[in-house]
């Protein structure tokens, strides 16, 4: 059969050997291009490797944080195991076959998740660009988002006494705000405000690319102005806030795991600084939406991941349970009593 599409005429085979058959098909595909609803012609020549690497462009271009994660994901797991594979004969069974792979290569559903959700952001960047009619469902397997890790505020104080010179500041600004490692790392001088108590984050620097204010208190405080004078004293030309002798701090995981051993802290990561903030602001009283524009939240669910419950809000709940049910009253009231 021949039919045109956008005015250049496409030949294909109908599939059949039966007149009338053909011509009900040839009527078919008219009405798609009609309608708008038939793919583009090139689109039988996409491959998942095709769509891929148009969302590495897209992510190098908009300077996507994740763009090294992306990379990383496509290299080792997604061009490997998918890219070879036709965009439109994509579905369900290949989706399947790539979850059971890469189990069967010790995946976390977790990770397999994040995979996917990058196959996904191919397919829609593909759509949007028109060359793709649509997104095939990619089903997302079930992965236990609740964090565990945190700190009480003694093991703080371990950690802190353990640490170098160098990381303290870091580590206890991340303590007290719960701000992203990275977003620690870019913080200049000239965002913070001592006299008001803040601490700006731009856009550009932020995950969720949302401008947020911190406040400064506590010992997070006395730790600024002393890197602030030291760095005046001994790195005049160094405008970040936390540093390793005027240099940009890029790894400190030995020193990191040292001081933790010394403290007798087992599996702490920066991130769990993050859930103890929002533990911490939480059982101060700070009201739920405070908390989420300090720490970056952008929906109550995100909240709820981060907000540990432990021993000791259980046994707070039972005390406060406990007080209520004495402080009601051991006898039932005398009607008698309350008509007087």
């Amino acid at each position: 059969m021949k039919y045109y599409f956008d005015r250049y005429p496409v030949w294909e085979s109908t599939k059949t050997r039966n007149k009338k058959r053909a011509e009900e098909v040839l009527r078919q595909r008219m009405a798609e291009v009609e309608l708008r609803q038939l793919p583009n012609p090139a689109a039988k020549r996409l491959k998942i490797v095709d769509l891929l690497n148009g969302l590495m462009s897209d992510y190098e271009l908009r300077g996507r944080a994740s763009t090294k994660q992306l990379e990383s994901r496509m290299r080792l797991h997604l061009i490997p195991l998918l890219g070879p594979i036709k965009a439109l004969e994509f579905g369900r069974r290949q989706v399947e076959a790539y979850v059971r792979q890469r189990r069967h290569q010790n995946a976390s559903d977790a990770a397999i998740n994040r995979e996917m959700e990058h196959l996904r952001a191919a397919f829609k960047l593909a759509v949007d660009n028109e060359e793709l009619q649509r997104v095939p469902k990619i089903k997302m397997l079930d992965e236990d988002n609740v964090r565990t890790g945190f700190l009480e505020h003694h093991q703080y104080i371990a950690v802190k006494a353990a640490l170098p010179a160098y990381l303290k500041p870091l580590f206890v600004t991340g303590y007290h705000v719960g701000c992203r490692l990275g977003e620690l790392l870019k913080l200049r001088w000239d965002q913070v405000d001592f006299e008001a108590s803040q601490i700006w984050l731009e856009r550009s620097q932020t995950k969720a690319k949302i401008a947020r204010v911190l406040p400064i208190y506590g010992e997070m405080r006395d730790a600024l102005v002393e890197g602030f004078r030291t760095r005046n004293k001994l790195y005049p030309e160094c405008d970040l806030v936390f540093h390793r002798e005027g240099a940009a701090i890029v790894d400190f995981r030995k020193a990191w795991a040292a001081a933790c051993t010394k403290a007798e802290v087992k599996w702490l990561r920066f991130h769990d600084l993050r859930r103890s903030a929002v533990r911490n602001m939480d059982r101060a009283g700070i009201p739920r939406a405070t908390i989420r524009r300090i720490i970056g939240h952008e929906t109550d669910a995100m909240f709820d991941r981060y907000r540990i419950v432990d021993q000791r809000d259980v046994d707070e709940a039972g005390a406060k349970a406990e007080q209520y049910l004495n402080d009601q009253p051991k006898s039932r009231p005398n009607p008698k009593d309350e008509s007087t």
